[in-house]
């Protein structure tokens, strides 16, 4: 209706020019082919088009001269003539891009067994729906999952953790997962670290020895002693366990007791990070681990990250918007369009792979 009411503003005499950003998105096939139709006959009517999308070949069925841009900057102008879908993807991406150099001497354990296993999952996450993510993780693989904004990558984690309505089967360790329960999640030994840290993973008003022991205290009765008959939190055995983690992972802080709404944002994600651990998973779920904080902490939360799966063996799950990273530190990248799995690729793989997939467009280069 948004689109046929704009098109009839066409008829008004007065519009010059007509922005649709992402129109097809919500149409079949054949009423976008009929829609880009539409398009080419107003601008034939002097009527001028911005047309925005990540479709690239509508984009260069309708255009006369296509726009790229990339982290909010314009990298390159071409006329529809001169360019082709190939040029396009690789502007997208941009340039080659290098693995970031983790510090550890150890080598990834993957094992050919399958630990997690994914079908037909549906997840009803406001601005992020999946709609039928088939997919299987190995064992002790770091399997990084990426794509545009909005197509899905963020709510596979947050579906299978209960944080969302979700339908569909996983298989953990070869046993059924019950979805739409945060309780069965956690306690089958897996862990989720949202991307919402202040929103979902954070206690902010309270110390950082109470966020990091919450979950496990809840759900594992870690860190408690028997008192009249009743279990309470075990405070020195806490502290302790605190200040070593504290150290394991650079946290910066004045002490265990300080409290998260004075950490930077860096420290804030090594504390749900912290928490995470002390639930002791098999696997973990890492969505969007780097959003917000500096280059430096960006680093240190990428190596532990790595030295998570190189030293303990977990088998990690890695959302992330930033290609770099994902292609930094996974094993394999699945890139999610319109809440499928448009393509699985190596990290190394040609830049304009991973352009066409985040464009839903699979096998185009060989």
């Amino acid at each position: 209706m948004e689109i046929a009411r704009e098109v009839d503003k066409s008829k008004n005499n007065n519009i010059k020019v007509l922005v649709f950003d992402e129109p097809t998105a919500v149409l079949t096939e054949s009423e976008a082919g009929n829609l880009l139709k539409i398009l080419k006959q107003l601008t034939h009517k002097g009527i001028s088009i911005l047309f925005i999308s990540h479709r690239l070949d509508e984009v260069l069925q309708v255009s006369d001269r296509v726009v790229v841009l990339r982290d909010g900057e314009k990298i390159a102008e071409k006329n529809q003539s001169e360019t082709n879908i190939i040029e396009i993807a690789e502007l997208m991406v941009g340039r080659k891009l290098k693995r970031l150099e983790v510090i550890t001497e150890l080598k990834p354990q993957i094992e050919d067994s399958t630990i997690l296993k994914i079908n037909n999952l549906k997840v009803s996450m406001p601005g992020e729906y999946v709609n039928g993510i088939n997919l299987e993780i190995k064992k002790g693989e770091i399997f990084g999952l990426g794509g545009l904004a909005g197509h899905g990558k963020v709510g596979i984690a947050n579906g299978i953790a209960g944080l969302y309505s979700s339908s569909g089967e996983v298989w953990f360790q070869d046993k059924p997962l019950q979805l739409n329960n945060p309780y069965a999640f956690l306690n089958t030994g897996l862990a989720f670290l949202s991307e919402d840290r202040r929103g979902v993973g954070l206690l902010l008003n309270e110390p950082i020895n109470f966020n990091i022991c919450l979950t496990s205290f809840y759900i594992k009765g870690r860190f408690t002693k028997n008192l009249l008959g009743m279990k309470i939190l075990n405070q020195s055995e806490l502290n302790d366990y605190s200040k070593k983690i504290i150290s394991d992972l650079d946290i910066r802080c004045l002490g265990p007791h300080q409290f998260v709404r004075a950490l930077s944002g860096g420290n804030q994600q090594k504390v749900c990070i912290a928490r995470a651990l002390t639930m002791e998973p098999k696997l973990l779920f890492v969505s969007e681990p780097t959003r917000g904080v500096d280059v430096g902490a960006k680093q240190k939360i990428l190596e532990v990250l790595v030295n998570l799966n190189r030293r303990l063996g977990m088998t990690i799950v890695f959302t992330s918007s930033e290609l770099l990273e994902l292609r930094s530190i996974s094993d394999r990248i699945g890139i999610v369009h319109h809440g499928q799995i448009a393509d699985i690729l190596p990290p190394d793989a040609p830049d304009v792979k991973f352009g066409l997939a985040m464009s839903g467009i699979k096998g185009a280069v060989q």
